[in-house]
C-alpha cells in the first residue's frame, strides 16, 4: 500500500496550502483543522497495519479505507479551490465522518502507534550524500556466474579473435515494425526524423540491409517475446558468411527455435548456492561500502536466503539491496529470512514474492515513487531529470532543509538504484543518473499494486473503456480510449504514441496536476488548457505544436513548461509572470521571440534553456536578476549585448550546466563570436560547459570552473593547440572539440595529461594533420570519436599503450586512413587492435 505517502502528502498540502487560503473562512477553516491533525495521527499507525494486512482482511481493509479518505480528502481540497468562491463545506463535513469511523474501528484490529518515517529519511540522505561525495567514477561492470557459463556465453557473442559491434539494441514485448525499424535506422545509421519518415516499412528494411551488406557486425536482440518479431526484422540482415552474428535473447524457447531451427538456443542456468551467496555478499558490501567484510555468522543465513530464491539472479539482487539497508545484526537478517517464506522454483515468475518483500520494506518516502515507474512503457529508458521533475510535479518530494526539491528527488532515485529496485541505464560525465529503467518483472510489481491503491492505471488501445479503474494517474500507450466518469479525478495524464484527439478531453480532467504529451504530434493545443489551474508540469516537447494559448496565463501554479521541439512563436508574456515556475525549456532549433519584460518574477527558475538573445532581449535589469539559475543556455546574437550577458553569467553562482550558442547555420560560422568571459573560477557547481562561437583564445587552467567534467567547443577558431591547457584540468572526462574549435595543424597530448578524461570527440576539424599522444597521457580514456578530420594521416601510435580505451569510432576519414586501420590488414592495425570494435 502507498497509504502512509498518500496521508503524508494530503496532510503536507492541508498544512501548507489550504490553511492560509481558508484562513477567513471560519467554519471551514476548523474542519480542515480537525481533518489535518487525525490524518497526522492516522499517519503513526499505518506502517503498523501495512505490516499486518497480508494477514489480516479486517486491516487490509481498514488501510484500503485510509487510502480512499486520503484521496477524497485530495479532492475537495483541490475542488475548494477551484470554486472557492462557492463556499463548499459539505465534502469537508463528510470527510470528518469517515475519519471518525475509521478512527474507531482501529482499536478493533490491533493496529500499534509505531511512528517513525522522517528519521529515516534523514539517515537514509545522509548515506546518499556520502556516497555522491566518495562516488569515484569507476563503476564496476560484472558477470556473475560459472566461470565455464561465462565463457560459453562469451563465445556465442565474439567468433574468432575480434569482431565488429555494431550496435547493441534493447526489445520489448509489444513490438511495433514501424518504431522498430526508425530505432534501427537511427542507431545503426545515424538516420534523422525527416529522413526516417520519408520512407515506408519496406524502403528502410532495403535500405538497412544494403548498409549492413559489406559489414562483419554483432546485433543483439533483447527480449524478443514472439516469433512474428523475428521474421519481420530478419531480412535486415544479410548472411555473407562473414563472421557476423546476430545474438538473440528470449523467454520462451519456441521462439529461440523458431529463429534458428539448427542450433539448440543456449539455455542460462540458475545460479548454485555458492554463485548465489558470492553475489549477494557483493551486492551488500557494495551498498555498504566496498571495503567492508561481512560478519561470519552472515553466510549460513545468506545461503539459507539464496537458496530460497531457487538461483534466480534478479531475486538475489534485489534481495541484496535490501539487506544492504538493515543493520548488519543478525537478529536483522533472520527477520529478512522469516520473512522469505517461500520456495522458489525455476518458474521465474515465482520471484515476484521477493520483489514485492522488497517494496514492503520501502520507506513511505519511496512506495509512490516506486510505483510511479510503472506508467512508462516496457524497457523504456525514463529521463532521470523528467523523472525528478515529475515526482516533484506530483509533490512525492518531503522538503528537507534549505535543499532544492530537485535534490531531494534526485537522492529518492539514487536510493531505489541502490536498493535494486530501478537499474541506471547512462550516468552523467559528473556520476550523476542520466537515463534509468526498470526491469520487467519490477514494472509488472509496481502496476499490479498501484493499481491495487487505484494510484494509476495503464491503457492501451485495444483496453475497453469500461474497464478501467478509478485512478489517479493514467498513462495512455498506443491509442486514447474516450475518458470515463472513473477518470475524471485523475491527477496526472501521461500519453505515449498518441493522435491530437487527447486536446480535446483535457477539459473534462480539472484535477490534472501533471500533464506530459511527449512526442505526442498535435496540431494543436484546446484553449481548454487554462482551466487546469491545479497544473505542476505541462510538457509539450516533440508534439510540434505551433502555438500556445492565452489562457497559459491561468496556470499559476505550473513549475515546468516544457516547449523544446516545437514551433511555438511567440511566447506569451504571461509566461514571465508564473511566480512557481522552476524550470523552463524553449526551443532551441527555432529563433522565439522572447521578450521578458523588467518585472519578470520568477524567483524560483532554476533551468531557463535554451533562450534566443538580440537586441530587443531585456537581459540588463530584466533576465540578469534570474540569479539562481542552475542551467542556463543562450544563443543568438550574444555579441549585441556582450557586457550585459557577461556579467549576468559572472552573477549566477549556482551554475551546474552553461551553453553559450552564438547565432550560426551548420554551414557557416565563420562570423559567430560569444561574450568574452574573463573567469569561471568562482563557479564550483559548474561541471558541463558548451562554448560555441569564436573567443579568441582559450581561458587559461585557473580560469575555468574548478570541478568541471565535461567541455564542448565549437567554432572557436583556435590557433594555439587547446590540449596544452585542457590536459591540465583535473577533472575533466568528456571533452568534444567539434567543427572549427581548433585551426592548427598538430595536436599534442604530454605524459599524464588527461589523468580523468573518459571520452574525445574530434569532430570536423579539417587542418589537423598530426596528433601526438605521449606514453602516460590520457591513462583513462575509454571512448573515442574521430569524425571528418580528413587531414589526419594516421592513428596516433600513442593509443597502443591506452589499454583501456574500448570503443573508438570512426567516421567519414579518408580511404588511406581506414585502410591503414583495416581488421588485421593495416599497417595501424597493431596501434587499435585491443580495442573492440573499430
Amino acid at each position: 500500500m502507498a497509504a502512509e505517502h498518500i496521508v503524508a502528502f494530503v496532510v503536507e498540502k492541508i498544512a501548507g496550502q489550504l490553511i492560509q487560503e481558508a484562513g477567513s473562512l471560519s467554519t471551514v477553516h476548523n474542519h480542515i483543522q480537525w481533518i489535518e491533525g487525525e490524518l497526522r495521527r492516522m499517519q503513526c499507525f499505518l506502517r503498523d497495519a501495512e505490516k499486518k494486512q497480508d494477514g489480516d482482511e479486517r486491516v487490509r481493509n481498514w488501510v484500503a479505507d485510509i487510502g480512499d479518505v486520503a484521496y477524497d480528502t485530495d479532492d475537495v481540497i483541490d475542488t475548494f479551490i477551484l470554486k472557492v468562491a462557492q463556499r463548499r463545506r459539505k465534502g469537508f463535513i463528510m470527510i470528518k465522518i469517515r475519519i471518525g469511523e475509521i478512527t474507531d474501528s482501529r482499536s478493533t484490529y490491533g493496529i500499534e502507534n509505531i511512528g517513525g518515517g522522517r528519521e529515516g529519511a534523514c539517515i537514509a540522505a545522509s548515506r546518499l550524500k556520502e556516497k555522491r561525495r566518495s562516488f569515484s567514477h569507476a563503476c564496476e561492470e560484472d558477470i556473475v556466474g560459472l566461470e565455464e557459463e561465462i565463457r560459453m556465453l562469451e563465445s556465442c557473442v565474439i567468433h574468432g579473435d575480434s569482431a565488429t559491434l555494431c550496435n547493441f539494441d534493447h526489445w520489448n514485448g509489444r513490438f511495433r515494425v514501424k518504431e522498430t525499424l526508425h530505432d534501427l535506422g537511427q542507431k545503426l545509421m545515424g538516420l534523422g526524423k525527416a529522413d526516417l519518415e520519408k520512407m515506408n516499412n519496406q524502403d528502410l528494411v532495403e535500405t538497412l540491409s544494403t548498409f549492413l551488406e559489406d559489414k562483419r557486425y554483432i546485433i543483439v536482440l533483447d527480449d524478443i517475446w514472439k516469433c512474428e518479431v523475428w521474421d519481420d526484422l530478419k531480412l535486415i540482415f544479410p548472411d555473407k558468411n562473414n563472421g557476423s552474428r546476430v545474438m538473440l535473447t528470449t523467454r520462451f524457447k519456441y521462439v529461440a527455435l523458431h529463429a534458428d531451427p539448427r542450433s539448440p538456443p543456449h539455455e542460462l542456468s540458475l545460479l548454485n548456492d555458492e554463485d548465489g551467496w558470492v553475489l549477494l555478499s557483493k551486492k551488500v558490501c557494495l551498498e555498504w561500502n566496498s571495503n567492508t567484510t561481512l560478519p561470519p555468522w552472515s553466510k549460513e543465513l545468506g545461503k539459507e536466503m539464496v537458496k530460497r530464491c531457487g538461483g534466480l539472479p534478479l531475486a538475489i539482487v534485489v534481495l541484496g539491496g535490501l539487506l544492504s539497508r538493515k543493520d548488519a545484526t543478525f537478529n536483522e537478517w533472520l527477520k529478512v529470512l522469516q520473512s522469505v517464506h517461500w520456495q522458489l522454483t525455476q518458474d521465474p515468475t515465482q520471484c515476484a514474492e521477493i520483489l514485492a518483500l522488497s517494496y514492503c520494506d520501502l520507506p513511505y518516502y519511496l512506495k509512490s515513487c516506486f510505483l510511479y515507474f510503472g506508467l512508462f512503457p516496457e524497457d523504456f529508458e525514463i529521463s532521470a531529470r523528467r523523472l525528478i521533475l515529475l515526482w516533484v510535479a506530483e509533490g512525492f518530494v518531503q522538503p528537507r532543509g534549505q535543499e532544492p526539491l530537485e535534490d531531494v528527488a534526485e537522492d529518492y532515485l539514487e536510493e531505489l538504484i541502490g536498493r535494486s529496485m530501478v537499474q541506471v541505464a547512462k550516468r552523467k560525465s559528473n556520476g550523476r543518473i542520466k537515463t534509468c529503467r526498470v526491469h520487467d518483472l519490477l514494472r509488472e510489481l509496481s502496476i499490479s499494486k498501484a493499481r491495487e491503491d487505484q494510484f494509476l492505471d495503464v491503457i492501451h488501445g485495444d483496453v475497453k473503456v469500461g474497464s478501467l479503474i478509478r485512478a489517479r494517474r493514467l498513462a495512455l500507450h498506443f491509442g486514447v480510449p474516450l475518458l470515463t466518469e472513473n477518470t475524471l479525478k485523475c491527477r496526472s495524464l501521461l500519453c505515449f504514441d498518441l493522435g491530437d484527439s487527447i486536446s480535446n478531453e483535457l477539459k473534462k480532467l480539472k484535477l490534472l496536476r501533471v500533464l506530459d504529451l511527449e512526442g505526442v504530434y498535435m496540431a494543436q493545443l484546446d484553449s481548454a488548457i487554462g482551466s487546469l489551474i491545479h497544473l505542476r508540469y505541462l510538457g509539450l516537447r516533440e508534439t510540434w505544436l505551433q502555438k500556445l494559448p492565452s489562457s497559459v496565463c491561468y496556470l499559476s501554479n505550473l513549475q515546468t513548461l516544457d516547449l523544446r521541439s516545437t514551433l511555438i512563436n511567440p511566447i506569451p508574456v504571461a509566461i514571465w509572470k508564473m511566480q512557481h515556475l522552476r524550470h523552463l525549456y524553449f526551443n532551441e532549433l527555432k529563433e522565439m521571440v522572447i521578450k521578458p519584460p523588467k518585472d519578470a518574477a520568477l524567483g524560483n527558475l532554476q533551468t531557463l534553456k535554451v533562450i534566443y538573445i538580440s537586441q530587443t532581449s531585456c537581459v540588463d535589469h530584466g533576465l540578469d536578476k534570474l540569479t539562481n539559475l542552475r542551467e542556463l543556455g543562450l544563443h543568438g546574437d550574444l555579441l549585441l549585448q556582450e557586457e550585459a550577458v557577461s556579467n549576468w553569467i559572472l552573477m549566477s553562482k549556482s551554475l551546474e550546466c552553461l551553453k553559450l550558442q552564438g547565432r550560426t547555420t551548420f554551414e557557416d560560422i565563420t562570423n559567430v563570436s560569444i561574450p568574452k568571459l574573463m573567469t569561471f573560477s568562482s563557479h564550483k557547481h559548474l561541471y558541463k560547459l558548451h562554448l560555441g562561437g569564436s573567443i579568441g583564445q582559450l581561458l587559461d587552467v585557473e580560469d575555468f570552473p574548478p570541478n568541471l567534467t565535461e567541455l564542448s567547443l565549437k567554432g572557436s577558431f583556435l590557433m594555439e593547440d587547446p590540449m596544452l591547457k585542457l590536459e591540465k584540468l583535473p577533472s575533466l572526462r568528456v571533452l568534444k572539440l567539434k567543427k572549427s574549435s581548433y585551426v592548427g595543424k598538430e595536436l599534442v597530448c604530454t605524459n599524464g595529461g588527461f589523468p580523468q578524461l573518459h571520452f574525445l570527440k574530434l569532430s570536423f576539424l579539417y587542418t589537423i594533420e598530426t596528433w601526438k599522444i605521449e606514453e602516460g597521457a590520457m591513462g583513462n580514456l575509454r571512448d573515442l570519436e574521430i569524425v571528418e578530420c580528413n587531414r589526419l594521416k594516421i592513428v596516433p601510435r600513442g593509443l597502443q599503450p591506452v589499454t583501456s580505451l574500448r570503443d573508438l569510432k570512426l567516421g567519414f576519414m579518408q580511404h588511406d586512413f581506414e585502410m591503414k586501420v583495416q581488421e588485421r590488414k593495416g599497417e595501424n592495425w597493431y596501434r587499435i587492435q585491443h580495442v573492440l570494435p573499430v
